[in-house]
């Protein structure tokens, strides 16, 4: 279950949306459309299994291997490009679009799903989830930790966070002009899925 989605500034502060959408999405503005993270916390969900943890599972030729972090946009960021997990440089890839949002079991999705999924690191650059000592989100105590590190942390109403999911908006993934519509769950180890979140990148 995802107990925060949001957004982390340039220094690592949490950042504060300017609005807010139809159904109570939240509105993040941007003007170079990169140069912040995404982030995302989740906790165990109401069937008390542990979080899936497996940030990159990717086939080819099978539409059903998918990562347990599953996050997409329905613009493409970047030039969209559809090669999966095109992170290195000087010829990072961007991320393709879904849209309208969609976890349908085909090979498009899936392979966009691995290709946004695998920009998240763990903080020593490799794909994965951090745990409260490896958190990217920084407070005005000068400490680093989770966004719901506490049940009553405010604006988390789905309890406190188990896990933290960074990742950094760098020029290859440059969101475009106008908002852009970001949709993210995760699997339990069973596979099952939670229930999506989303907010809005507006640049």
């Amino acid at each position: 279950m995802v107990t925060y989605f949001g957004v982390a500034n340039a220094d690592d502060t949490v950042a504060t949306p300017v609005a807010t959408a139809t159904a109570g999405i939240p509105v993040y503005r941007t003007s170079a459309g990169f140069g912040f993270s995404l982030v995302v916390e989740v906790r165990r969900g109401s069937e008390s299994l542990p979080v899936g943890t497996d940030i990159f599972n990717t086939d080819p030729n099978d539409p059903t291997a998918r990562p347990d972090f599953q996050i997409e946009v329905n613009r493409p960021l970047g030039n969209g490009s559809a090669a999966v997990c095109d992170n290195e440089l000087p010829d990072a890839g961007g991320i393709p679009a879904i849209d309208p949002p969609s976890f349908d079991v085909t090979q498009m999705v899936s392979d966009a799903l691995n290709d946004f999924s695998c920009r998240f690191d763990n903080g020593t650059g490799q794909p994965g989830p951090r745990g409260p000592n490896d958190a990217c989100t920084l407070f005005s105590s000068g400490s680093f930790a989770f966004v719901c590190s506490s049940a009553n942390s405010p604006g988390c109403t789905n309890g406190m966070s188990s896990l933290q999911y960074c990742g950094q908006i760098t020029r290859p993934l440059m969101f475009p002009s106008g908002d852009t519509l970001v949709t993210v769950r995760v699997l339990d180890t069973q596979g099952n899925p939670g229930p999506t979140a989303q907010l809005i990148i507006r640049r």
